[in-house]
């Protein structure tokens, strides 16, 4: 039967103090509450409600009844997947996220180099890759891949400063963009100090263009930090409610604002690229960055079934995402399943979801039925696409 489960909250300084407790229905800590986890990952597993162990633990007891067969011989005796709520007060990292290769090598190098894996210089935290999706519950604000170069180099030239219009002319060759950020990425400290300085006067002065704008609301929260250079280059979206931005490894991104829900690979690994107090390895970021530009990132649910809206990701076996308007005439949940409840109520087979609570569906369970009023979000793998 489904298994209730207890979810644990991280805190970071972009999070916000409300929108998790206000979701959960319980009074604010008053700490910046950042991230609900809803999965097995080893850093902050869910747990079984009412006995307290970990839903890593459930797994391991017993994986073919839990994850099936075929998600065992695909991934091992593990979920494969995570959920999450991130609540975006101000702005997080600008980050990129490794592919399973290079996150086995980057792990191994860690262990190699003696950092322990609460050591703050870390990176990489297993040995899997993380492609996310976050799906807006609000209006939810968002940096993901490169922008065009040559729009991003007319934008630079309109500048007084010629280390801005130098930038310029280097986006305009055709290998510009990966030289301009390996260039800015590995200046000494006196010097990005020097260029950030230029950007952010010039931004200050600029607010009538929007690449500027957005540089000189993030220096408000940075003021002095090089990822204001690397934000300049990247694409910017704001999501609706119900519209999701798909992220793949490589891929360097920011979340800014808002609050959305972020399934993925079951992955801690973040390498940080600036935007943050917190370690930035530049030298990796550079190994694992992917600099075409992106063009539409943005995932449009597809309808499946009446009350059913699909994210489909193409080539990540990890995630098939659906969110379910829910009714009392009931949708079939099969397992392995994560089910979040974001509005209203739920019942999943007489187990009660309030708003903010979720659930785990075993593979063994066939018959699970998810009813209510409101809307739920499941999370199980694209192994079997005619689920």
């Amino acid at each position: 039967m489904a298994v209730l489960l207890d979810n644990p909250v991280r805190s970071y300084a972009w999070g916000s103090p409300t929108v998790i407790p206000e979701l959960l229905g319980r009074a604010p800590s008053g700490q910046p509450e950042a991230e609900l986890w809803v999965g097995a990952h080893p850093g902050s597993p869910s747990t079984v409600s009412g006995d307290g162990r970990p839903l890593s633990a459930l797994i391991e007891a017993d994986p073919v009844a839990t994850l099936g067969a075929a998600v065992v011989d695909r991934f091992g005796p593990r979920l494969p997947f995570l959920l999450k709520i991130l609540a975006v007060q101000r702005p997080l990292s600008i980050q990129v996220h490794p592919t399973i290769e290079q996150a086995v090598e980057g792990y191994d190098a860690e262990d190699a180099a003696g950092l322990a894996l609460d050591d703050p210089r870390r990176s990489y935290h297993d040995r899997n890759h993380k492609p996310e999706m976050a799906v807006a519950l609000t209006p939810f604000e968002a940096l993901v891949g490169f922008d065009d170069p040559v729009a991003v180099a007319a934008s630079l030239e309109q500048s007084e400063h010629p280390d801005l219009v130098g930038a310029a002319a280097v986006l305009r060759d055709d290998d510009g963009l990966e030289r301009l950020v390996r260039r800015w990425l590995t200046l000494d400290a006196d010097a990005a100090a020097e260029i950030v300085t230029v950007l952010t006067g010039e931004a200050s002065t600029r607010r009538h263009d929007p690449r500027f704008a957005l540089v000189h609301r993030l220096a408000e929260a940075y003021p002095h930090d090089r990822g204001l250079l690397l934000a300049l280059l990247l694409r910017h979206h704001v999501l609706e409610p119900g519209e999701a931005v798909f992220v793949p490894a490589g891929v360097p991104h920011a979340y800014l604002s808002g609050v959305a829900v972020e399934p993925q690979a079951s992955s801690d690994n973040t390498l940080r690229a600036g935007l943050t107090p917190k370690h930035v390895d530049a030298a990796e970021v550079l190994r694992i960055l992917r600099y075409e530009p992106r063009g539409e990132v943005l995932v449009a649910p597809v309808v499946t079934d009446p009350g059913i809206e699909l994210y489909p990701v193409p080539g990540v076996d990890e995630l098939r995402l659906a969110r379910v308007l829910l009714s009392r005439s009931g949708v079939m949940v099969p397992g392995p399943c994560l089910v979040l409840v974001v509005e209203g109520s739920a019942s999943l087979d007489g187990v009660s979801l309030a708003r903010g609570h979720a659930a785990f569906v075993p593979a063994s369970e066939t018959g699970a039925t998810l009813t209510g009023d409101g809307v739920a979000f499941t999370l199980t793998t694209a192994l079997d696409q005619a689920r």
